[in-house]
């Protein structure tokens, strides 16, 4: 069946005449719009926040504890690096062995590493297999290298010693760890391998030598203003941590990139009617712009949900990305048009439509096959895709929450392999102990009677008293069971409950209580925020298709492909990359992420769709729609789904997972959800899809 012929536009229009008069307005505009932010934006890496205070949830003892051990932001807590000794065969240390870590201490003590301070006495393990020192590391203030550097010139100097064959030296501990889950600078990298795959892909897209530049600089343009805003947030009090940052960075350019391959795909169509360019873009931005102001409005629905978390990062991930959407839309509602206006038509070469060379919708062919197939046959499509997603869930089955900073570290790292040293020959806790602090005043009595109940408890290995914290006395409690494991959080509760009855005011804070926090204030935060975004997602897509029924079904669809997508990443993090446990706000962040731009392509579609039944019935109408956008959503899934990929490089492993899972996600809802399962329900569903909204 051959589509009629779309009427001509009219030969001038208000939009038009506008467009023709602000497109050199616009774009000098945002050009310097663009040079103020990234005047800002320069600054933004001096304002990013990622000491503990950034990511702690509030209203815990945990972090009082670390409120307490750095008062000043912008003077942190020391953290300790742990040099580990072993043989390689597993073997126990002999004499020489021994004498060998005594001198590499003394190397250390005697070592210009700045930051660091006088390494402790060697601890021999009691197997007689390890031993180890500690080195403690004071940062001059918050969001400087001291950290990096020392941990650095530990590993070199240790690395240029001569010890007995077979004996190796590994720093690890917090310190340690910290550093090899983090990759520096990670921005710009980030910024360079987002570019490169916009720009490959829209290569293969476009074919053209030209025009991939004008959609790639304005996604440029809208990162650079977006990191403006987030370094103005930043200033104005809100927690931006490099985790948002770098979000920011892929976000902005994913979702710019789509809104501007929706707009130049109808722009293509309309040049195809039309000889002035000014009109064809001006009948675009009519088709197009209700589409893309459902689906940014959806994404911030979504992310400004997160205002309402315990967690500090999660909660102040929301406003960045948000704002990052909020500024990728008007630039390519506004930017992208006076680009492609003050170039013009040329910008197209080869492939510049004009009229009389067909450009309607069963000119796709592959498309138009898919469509024509879902709507003949929508029964065994709606139930194919449906089993598949469901059987992709299965993957969740080997899901495993871990609080074990460990696990977000790269396999093969330094600090991970000291770490597996540590859990094999000492006591679990050693590299993770508890901080009990008394509350001020505290006298030796209750010292005393503090650290006899913490013994009396099966799961404590030893108990010593420890530094003072804000004036307050403390003990330093070392678990026998693993610090991040189920028995730990049971201790961390138990502990918290016979302190209380010995005195008022006594804190259980340290590494194993903070991840237990962490583990609460995540459950707690999934419980809230999920009902929200799915609230708001339906209400956006109820507001903009004038239909109950269709929202539900979508929505329906969404969360399963996010339940699919999660199990299949969840395959991919054991089997693959052989990841560990995943952190337990993962979840949080791939749902938002998941559903509120996994509903974008639909939106894409649905609105293309109900475009069409103006004219025809509802199954030409879906036959149409998946014609008439196939081939630029999934570009558009194709661009989103690289920049989340990038993720993948950073060496933060929950980061790396929600790049990765969110790529996944979307690659899903691209060629499988949107593609097939949505057009075979809205087929079956017929027009009761749109109720009780009517045909206009």
């Amino acid at each position: 069946m051959t589509d009629p012929a779309p009427a001509p536009a009219p030969a001038t229009s208000r939009l038009g005449r506008l467009l023709r008069r602000a497109k050199w307005p616009l774009l000098i505009a945002w050009l310097a719009l663009a040079a103020l932010a990234t005047s800002f934006a320069a600054n933004l890496d001096e304002v990013l926040r990622d000491d503990s205070a950034a990511y702690l949830p509030s209203g815990f003892e945990s972090s009082e504890v670390a409120r307490l051990a750095e008062p000043d932001p912008e003077h942190p807590d020391a953290e300790t690096a742990l040099v580990v000794h072993s043989r390689e065969d597993g073997a126990g240390l002999t004499v020489e062995d021994r004498r060998a870590v005594e001198a590499d201490l003394a190397a250390v003590a005697g070592a210009p590493v700045e930051g660091a301070g006088a390494p402790g006495p060697v601890r021999l393990s009691d197997d007689g297999r390890a031993a180890l020192f500690p080195v403690v590391v004071q940062p001059a203030e918050a969001g400087d290298d001291t950290v990096d550097e020392a941990v650095a010139a530990l590993r070199s100097l240790l690395a240029e010693r001569e010890r007995p064959a077979g004996l190796t030296a590994r720093v690890a501990g917090e310190a340690a760890l910290g550093v090899d889950n983090s990759g520096g600078d990670v921005d710009t990298p980030l910024l360079l391998t987002s570019m490169a795959i916009v720009a490959a892909l829209l290569l293969l897209t476009y074919r053209s030598p030209v025009l991939w530049l004008v959609p790639l600089f304005a996604a440029l343009v809208a990162v650079l203003t977006a990191r403006g805003v987030a370094y103005g947030l930043a200033e104005a009090g809100l927690a931006v941590t490099e985790l948002s940052s770098a979000i920011l960075i892929v976000l902005v350019f994913g979702t710019a990139t789509d809104y501007a391959l929706l707009l130049l795909n109808r722009y293509r169509e309309e040049l195809a009617q039309v000889t002035d360019r000014h009109e064809a873009m001006a009948e675009a931005l009519r088709r197009t712009t209700p589409a893309i102001l459902a689906s940014a409005g959806t994404v911030i629905a979504g992310l400004l949900c997160l205002l309402v978390a315990d967690l500090a990062g999660l909660r102040g991930l929301g406003p960045v990305a948000a704002a990052g959407v909020a500024v990728a839309m008007p630039a390519m509602l506004t930017l992208l048009p006076a680009l492609l206006l003050c170039g013009g038509r040329w910008l197209l070469w080869p492939r510049a439509p004009r009229p009389g060379r067909p450009a309607g919708t069963d000119r796709h062919r592959l498309w138009g096959a898919v469509g024509r197939a879902v709507v003949r046959r929508p029964r065994r499509y709606a139930l194919l895709v449906t089993a598949g997603l469901a059987l992709a869930v299965w993957g969740l089955t080997g899901l495993r929450v871990s609080a074990d900073p460990v696990d977000k570290v790269p396999p093969g790292a330094e600090s991970v392999a000291g770490q597996e040293v540590l859990a094999a020959h000492f006591p679990d806790g050693v590299a993770a102990p508890l901080t009990v602090v008394l509350p001020p005043g505290a006298d030796d009595d209750l010292l005393e009677r503090a650290g006899r109940v913490v013994a009396d408890d099966a799961r404590v290995a030893g108990v010593s008293a420890g530094d003072e914290v804000a004036g307050r006395p403390t003990l330093r409690v070392e678990l026998a069971v693993d610090p991040y494991g189920n028995e730990a959080g049971s201790a961390v509760d138990t502990l918290r409950a016979e302190l209380a009855e010995v005195s008022d005011g006594v804190l259980v804070g340290g590494m194993p209580a903070v991840q237990q926090d962490y583990r609460d204030a995540a459950l707690a935060d999934t419980k809230r925020i999920v009902p929200l975004v799915l609230l708001a997602v339906t209400l956006v897509l109820a507001l903009l298709l004038r239909s109950l029924v269709a929202p539900l079904v979508l929505m329906a669809a969404n969360v399963l492909s996010f339940a699919a997508s999660l199990g299949l990443a969840t395959l991919v993090f054991t089997h693959v990359l052989g990841f560990g446990g995943v952190a337990a706000d993962l979840f949080v962040y791939i749902f938002v992420f998941l559903v509120a731009l996994g509903v974008d392509y639909t939106i894409f579609l649905m609105e293309r769709i109900r475009e069409e039944r103006r004219q025809v019935p509802n199954t030409e109408a879906v036959r149409r729609g998946v014609t008439a956008t196939g081939g630029v959503i999934t570009a558009a899934g194709l661009v989103l789904a690289g920049t989340f990929a990038a993720l993948g490089q950073i060496p933060d492993v929950t980061v790396a997972e929600v790049g990765i899972a969110v790529a996944i996600g979307v690659l899903v809802d691209t060629l499988l959800v949107r593609s097939l399962q949505v057009p075979a329900f809205v087929t079956l569903l017929g027009d009761r899809t749109w109720w009780p909204g009517r045909r206009g």
